[in-house]
């Protein structure tokens, strides 16, 4: 089990076929809860900020079976293993500006809900081997309602959200003593729309690419490295008030993360702590959509997206009878993005914007990083039949 089925963030990596802690082996079953928010600040001047979330409170649950690899091979990754969960939550956006020279007030409030599912199969070739076939999608949609310059309670107009991101992936394991190794092929799907009575955005398509996995483990500690890209084009599709006139391209884009753990295993606990580097480019913007944005969005201006954030994951977990462990996690993310706003009509120039992937609304917390993107998940996984180990 990782964080990405109960995150806040659509496009950014996930565990597909990899894990922080290893699964409980034999017939289980897993139940959680988890609060997580995805947070955009721009600086629209010293002291003007725009600043929008989206926070969602999961469910998740989950059913598997897993069987260990023999003589003391691997490290930790089942050598069999089917596995199926979802994640479901409703979701609150939010997103404020208020009066300055550059923008008008601009307010922004709505409702939503994600909808995330994965599933793992593996399979053993002899003692030392395992295909690996997996796939995620996780779902993100959105009703706001906007106002521009108006007083409270008055709205401007009505806008719908879509960001979507499908994982498949098939690769193939091979186990050592303590150590083994894993190599993927990738096919990604990252879908966006942004759509309001003036604007029209949607992009949708599929990525290529691979992913690498190393996990080591000698005693009680276990260590692993794990690197993916995919990269390809998008079909974006664009149209803008007053004319409405189709604006269809192919555009660049690529998911990419790097992540490396560590996590040391006592006869009733287990940690894990990893770190992530993830970066995505994608041509739209369909998540926690700033003020800033909308107002240019309305104007015929059309996005280019690039975020880079790093994550650290901590996950604990705790026998508390032979068939039930509870577990708790915690991510907290940093970042930066980088939007660049092209004028559709060739006209005017374009503009970026500098946005942070952390603070939230008053400024966040002091310090040079601010106020994380957190996500916080208390769960617990139970043995069906007998009690496993």
């Amino acid at each position: 089990m990782g964080p990405d089925l109960v995150s806040a963030c659509i496009y950014c990596a996930g565990m597909l076929l990899g894990m922080d802690l290893s699964p409980r082996m034999g017939l289980s079953t897993d139940i959680g809860f988890s609060y997580a928010t995805l947070a955009r600040r721009y600086d629209v001047s010293a002291d003007r900020v725009d600043a929008s979330d989206v926070t969602p409170k999961f469910i998740l649950i989950g059913i598997g079976n897993a069987r260990g690899a023999r003589e003391g091979l691997g490290a930790g990754t089942p050598e069999f293993e089917w596995r199926a969960r979802v994640a479901f939550a409703p979701s609150h956006d939010e997103q404020e500006i208020k009066a300055s020279p550059e923008l008008e007030r601009i307010n922004t409030d709505g409702t939503g809900r994600y909808e995330n599912f994965a599933l793992v199969l593996r399979f053993p070739l002899g003692a030392r081997d395992s295909v690996e076939i997996a796939a995620n999608r996780r779902n993100h949609s959105a009703t706001d309602l906007i106002n521009i310059g108006g007083e409270n309670l008055e709205f401007s107009e009505e806008r719908t959200l879509s960001a979507e991101r499908i994982d498949i992936a098939a690769g193939w394991r091979h186990r050592w003593k303590g150590l083994e190794a894993e190599v993927a092929l990738r096919w990604v799907k990252p879908n966006g729309s942004n759509n309001t009575a003036r604007v029209f955005h949607r992009a949708s398509g599929a990525l290529l690419g691979g992913e690498l996995e190393v996990r080591w483990h000698l005693g009680g500690w276990t260590a692993l490295a794990h690197g993916e890209r995919m990269s390809g084009s998008l079909d974006v599709h664009r149209e803008s008030f007053p004319a409405f006139d189709d604006r269809d391209a192919s555009l660049d884009a690529s998911l990419e993360a790097y992540r490396l753990g560590v996590g040391y295993s006592w006869p009733r606990t287990d940690l894990m702590l990893t770190a992530t580097y993830d970066r995505q480019h994608l041509p739209f913007v369909a998540l926690s959509v700033l003020g800033t944005e909308t107002v240019a969005f309305d104007s015929g201006f059309d996005p280019d997206s690039i975020v880079k954030q790093v994550f650290w994951d901590l996950a604990f977990r705790y026998a508390v009878t032979p068939a039930i462990r509870a577990r708790v996690s915690i991510r907290m993310a940093w970042g930066d993005e980088t939007v660049r706003l092209t004028d559709s009509a060739g006209v005017l120039p374009g503009q970026t914007l500098d946005v942070a992937r952390r603070g939230i609304f008053g400024g966040g917390l002091s310090g040079p990083l601010g106020a994380p993107e957190p996500t916080l998940f208390i769960g617990a996984d139970f043995s069906v039949g007998a009690a496993a180990p």
